[in-house]
């Protein structure tokens, strides 16, 4: 079986959960035995910029995969960020407006062109994830060869005409979560035959060492743990200020320590605030077994590889209950708490500080809720037997 994978980033040097997945999943893919290309751009990543070609067009390889990049044309991006601003805060475009703003999100002309041309050459094509020109007008030309990993949230992007008649053409939706699924469904009307909730496969023999952290980074303070893009979009803002509301009620010496891209939304606004910037792999796992308790306080999560990786390292999550993803993770897995406000923020974080033998049960029944429901076997042997049947 020959596989096209579709996305507008892809290397491992490409940042976001939606690069990691498309990336794992094909690499897995390969390595159970099916012929897998990607058919990407030449852009690095959307922290990057999205209006320079970074990698070379043609043909590479990465381990198993066959990579194809095409080049983004040069476009006029003057207007772009006042669309963008528009569609965040959820203000109808015109259709002329949403082509506009979709011909420059992430759209090459010869990577569709390949997809037209070529449509015969594969059996599926994989578009990952949803809210760029790639897929919205690839999963048109692709149709019933089209699967997508759109990895949706309930935002701005989802309310777009252009986004909508791409779900009408998709012949097979695989979500990250049963709540993603029930967004899409309500939201999009896509027909339950055509979905299908499958999850992202994790490397469940990940270890941290806490004393390694410690020592490496001079923490030696019980501390709160955040992974990922450090910006408003990730509600990071809002985790600052809860942390700084919790700090006015409660003298001691907890710190919050921040890990990922992108410059915080709040610089420097308490001396128990950590900056760590980016990691490797091992120091972040390191940084897991460290924490007292893990915070994904965003509100727009398809998946969220970050609470998997925290619970494998033996930390219980306090997520926000807004973001009805990580809420569901919570409730099924018995892994930690939620909060809405920063009252509850304060409450839950008391509560887990406090009561260690509590916080050590959350942590191992999350880890078990991941290693029940998000092997690789188990993520593999669905895409063979069901997504490709």
């Amino acid at each position: 079986m020959r596989v096209a994978f579709v996305a507008p980033f892809f290397g491992a040097e490409a940042a976001g959960g939606a690069e990691h997945a498309a990336r794992s999943l094909a690499y897995q893919l390969a390595g159970a035995g099916l012929e897998i290309e990607v058919l990407t751009t030449c852009l690095k990543d959307l922290t990057s910029g999205i209006d320079k070609n970074m990698h070379p067009a043609g043909v590479s390889h990465d381990g198993l995969l066959q990579i194809r990049r095409f080049p983004i044309p040069q476009a006029d991006m003057q207007h772009f960020g006042a669309l963008n601003d528009l569609i965040v805060s959820g203000i109808q475009l015109s259709e002329a407006e949403e082509r506009q703003f979709m011909t420059r999100h992430v759209t090459s002309p010869e990577l569709l062109e390949w997809v037209h041309a070529r449509k015969n050459d594969y059996d599926w094509f994989c578009f990952i994830p949803y809210l760029f020109g790639t897929t919205c007008y690839g999963v048109p030309i692709a149709g019933s060869k089209s699967i997508v990993i759109p990895c949706f949230h309930n935002e701005g992007y989802t309310q777009l005409e252009i986004v909508k008649r791409m779900t009408q053409h998709a012949a097979r939706f695989v979500f990250n979560a049963s709540a993603e699924q029930r967004f899409a469904q309500k939201h999009f009307h896509i027909p339950t035959e055509r979905c299908h909730t499958v999850g992202l496969g994790m490397e469940t023999n990940i270890a941290g060492d806490a004393a390694r952290f410690r020592q490496k980074t001079g923490i030696t303070e019980p501390f709160i743990l955040y992974v990922g893009r450090r910006d408003t979009t990730k509600n990071v803002h809002t985790l600052i200020q809860y942390f700084l509301d919790y700090k006015q009620q409660h003298s001691n010496n907890l710190k919050l320590a921040l890990i990922g891209p992108a410059p915080l939304p709040m610089a420097g606004v308490h001396p128990d605030i950590v900056d760590l910037g980016f990691v490797s792999t091992q120091d972040k796992y390191d940084a897991y077994s460290a924490a007292s308790v893990f915070c994904q306080p965003s509100v727009n999560e398809s998946f969220s590889y970050v609470i998997m990786e925290a619970w494998l390292c033996h930390t219980p999550c306090l997520v926000h209950a807004d973001c009805t993803v990580t809420y569901d993770h919570i409730l099924s897995s018995n892994g930690g708490l939620a909060f809405r406000n920063s009252q509850e923020f304060t409450a839950m974080l008391k509560r887990l500080i406090d009561d260690p033998d509590l916080a050590d049960a959350f942590a191992r029944q999350g880890r078990d809720y991941v290693i029940e429901n998000y092997t690789w076997s188990r993520i593999i042997d669905t895409f063979q037997n069901h997504i490709f049947a």
